[in-house]
Parts: structure tokens; C-alpha cells; sequence
């Protein structure tokens, strides 16, 4: 007599039916539906939290830099890393601005040129006086322009928004969710908005 498998099969056979095999394609399909939409958030958030920390580096070495070099280092945008010209998410060109004139001139030496590479979106710079470029001077503190950078995707969805707050002494702290809604608070407690 032969000993038969619950499933109908002979204890011996080996492998799987084509129906089991569908009812696994089936469940395993359904799972990762289920999961691949927290996966694409899971990988949003990690490449606005990537930009953030880049430009928050980059904040650091034009800090360093005015300290080390004795001498006022300017941040500006920079769409080709030679001149002070486009729009922030262009790029950030960081440089020894030796006469503070904010321009890349004979005597001046280019530090960083920083892309924001895969980044599809906008940074904007919020600062006292409306001024669409940043100093630290030899002392390592802004040239009266605290403020802060915000990025934004493609979709201005706030929820994967994020913002660099730069303080008088030009240190760095990134906007934080303390109401636990979803969107990060700038400086003030109010939502980042991306319009």
C-alpha cells in the first residue's frame, strides 16, 4: 500500500504543483503590494534626509574654511561652479572671498563646488535681509544672516520636505517634527511648506 502526501502526492515526489506554485505567486504578489508603498516612502525620506545632510556638510566646510583661511568665505548658487549665478539647486559654489565683493575674482580661491545630484526640486534661502547668498566671516559667525535653507521635492509634497536652520554663530540644526503630524516645524513652530 502506498502512503499518500495530505496533498494527494506520493510521499517520494519531490517539487510543487503548478497550483501550489500559483497560490504562492499569489500570496507573495499580494505582500509586496502591500509593502511597496512604505518602501517608496522609506526611500524618499532617506534621499531628502541624504540632500539635507550634503548641504549641512557643505555649511561646515565654508565655516571651517573662513576660520582656517583667516578670511570671509561666501555661499552662493551656482548653476556652472564659476560665477554666482542660477538657482540654488543648481549647485553651491563656495569660495574664499578674499575682498567681499561676493564674486569670484583673480585673487579669490574656490573652495567647493557642491550638485545636488538626483535631486529633483528646490532649495530656497530664507534670510534677514533677503539676501540670496551667505557669508561667514574669520570668526566662524554668519555676516548678520541667520536664516535657513529649505528643500522641497518635485511634488512639494511637506511631508519629505526638510530645512537647515542656521543660527548668528553659523551652526546647523535641522527642523524637527514636535507635533508628530508628519511635517516638519521651521524655527517659528510652523509647518515647511513647499508652495
Amino acid at each position: 500500500m502506498e502512503l499518500l502526501h495530505p496533498i494527494g502526492r506520493k510521499a517520494d515526489d519531490t517539487g510543487f504543483t503548478l497550483l501550489e506554485l500559483l497560490f504562492t505567486l499569489g500570496i507573495l504578489a499580494t505582500l509586496l503590494g502591500l509593502a511597496l508603498p512604505g518602501f517608496k516612502e522609506l526611500h524618499r525620506n532617506t534621499e531628502m534626509d541624504i540632500h539635507a545632510r550634503e548641504l549641512a556638510q557643505l555649511l561646515q566646510v565654508a565655516r571651517v574654511a573662513a576660520i582656517t583661511r583667516n578670511s570671509l568665505v561666501t555661499l552662493c548658487r551656482s548653476a556652472a561652479g564659476d560665477a554666482c549665478a542660477g538657482q540654488w539647486q543648481d549647485g553651491i559654489l563656495v569660495f574664499a572671498d578674499y575682498d567681499g565683493d561676493r564674486r569670484i575674482d583673480a585673487d579669490d580661491e574656490v573652495i567647493r563646488y557642491h550638485q545636488f545630484h538626483g535631486f529633483e526640486g528646490e532649495v530656497r534661502w530664507r534670510a534677514f535681509q533677503n539676501r540670496q547668498y551667505l557669508q561667514i566671516t574669520p570668526q566662524g559667525f554668519t555676516r548678520y544672516q541667520n536664516g535657513n535653507f529649505t528643500l522641497c521635492p518635485a511634488d512639494r509634497n511637506p511631508v519629505f520636505a526638510r530645512q537647515l536652520i542656521i543660527n548668528r554663530s553659523a551652526r546647523v540644526r535641522f527642523a524637527q517634527d514636535g507635533d508628530a503630524d508628519g511635517i516638519r516645524e521651521d524655527s517659528r513652530g510652523r509647518p515647511l511648506r513647499c508652495s
